[in-house]
């Protein structure tokens, strides 16, 4: 009976995405480095269950030279998807692992694990710069993207501790573990994951407690007077990083004001203010829930109905159909 290695289950859903990815190329959210990040680790995942599952040894000097680019382009992924001039000095490691594989094929694993913890430790100091990290997205992607991030560091922590396994497994034994270290690798991985999405979903969201200074206060007029100017804030491809030009301040600058101050992320900050646009129209308009999702500023129907109902506590329908009872009632009164 075939079976199919959960590389494989785990490579499929990464290369769909990409896919839909290179389909919506005309959306802003052009991010080559995210794109390639995403086919490349599933090939080297294919590359895994081939070699691991089925005893393809033929790809054995493949698998080093793709697995070395894996966390450098992880890295360029979400360090700034949009820039590859200037980029590609990360891809000095390839030629590096060409004379690893030709001079000491005995450390090949001991350099994957080293080139892996260190993108590693790189995206992990990037995705806790405060307010920085994503700030060449727009603000409907921050949440899948921060969810990606740190899914693709548990990804790299597995990746590197299989490195490192491997590589004294192959020092004490001559690599008779392998395939069992490889299978093992996978079901941790997998577990990690899912582990890593109940952490997010459990404490990642939750609001720090809103105190704010008269610096922060400071900080959030301007920011709201840029918001303000020909509606700012309905632009459904604001940015941090356009935001803290267009303010003249520092991205980390706006972005810990407002958490101090509101409690919220920006991306919730700037959605409050699109939701009270949403709630005016939806009042004191005849347009349809859609046109005034589109005017607010968003750009999907199940962002705008997520956020609606976070800040309100009602579908958009509900909302209004709520103000209009209570409207006519004064009306009528």
């Amino acid at each position: 009976m075939l079976m199919i290695p959960l590389t494989f289950m785990i490579a499929l859903p990464l290369a769909v995405l990409a896919l839909w990815m290179i389909i919506r190329f005309g959306d802003p959210l052009r991010a080559p480095w995210l794109i390639g990040f995403l086919l490349l680790l599933a090939f080297q995942l294919v590359i895994v269950g081939a070699r691991y599952g089925y005893g393809i040894d033929a790809i054995i000097l493949i698998q080093p030279l793709s697995g070395v680019l894996v966390a450098p382009v992880a890295y360029l992924a979400f360090a700034n998807p949009q820039r590859v001039p200037g980029s590609l000095k990360h891809f000095i490691l390839l030629p590096l692992m060409i004379l690893v594989i030709e001079l000491a094929p005995s450390v090949i694993d001991a350099v994957l694990a080293a080139v892996t913890f260190a993108y590693t430790f790189f995206l992990c100091a990037l995705g806790l710069r405060s307010g920085e990290a994503l700030a060449w997205a727009p603000f409907r992607y921050g949440r899948i993207l921060k969810f990606g991030l740190w899914s693709t560091v548990l990804i790299l922590l597995v990746s590197g501790m299989t490195d490192a396994l491997v590589s004294v497994d192959v020092q004490l034994t001559g690599g008779l573990n392998i395939s069992s270290i490889a299978a093992a690798a996978s079901l941790f991985g997998t577990v990690l994951s899912l582990a890593g999405l109940v952490v997010w979903l459990t404490l990642f969201r939750r609001k720090p407690v809103a105190v704010g200074s008269s610096a922060d206060r400071s900080t959030m007029e301007r920011v709201n007077a840029e918001l303000d100017r020909n509606g700012l804030f309905r632009d459904p491809d604001l940015t941090l990083g356009r935001l803290s030009r267009r303010s003249r301040l520092a991205a980390r600058q706006i972005s810990e004001a407002i958490n101090r101050t509101t409690g919220n992320n920006v991306s919730q900050f700037v959605n409050e203010r699109r939701i009270a646009a949403a709630c005016e129209l939806l009042e004191n308009t005849d347009l349809s829930v859609t046109q005034a999702m589109f005017e607010a500023g968003f750009y999907t129907k199940s962002n705008f109905n997520r956020e609606f109902k976070r800040v309100t506590g009602l579908s958009p329908s509900a909302w209004r159909g709520a103000h209009l009872v209570a409207k006519s009632g004064d009306d009528g009164g």
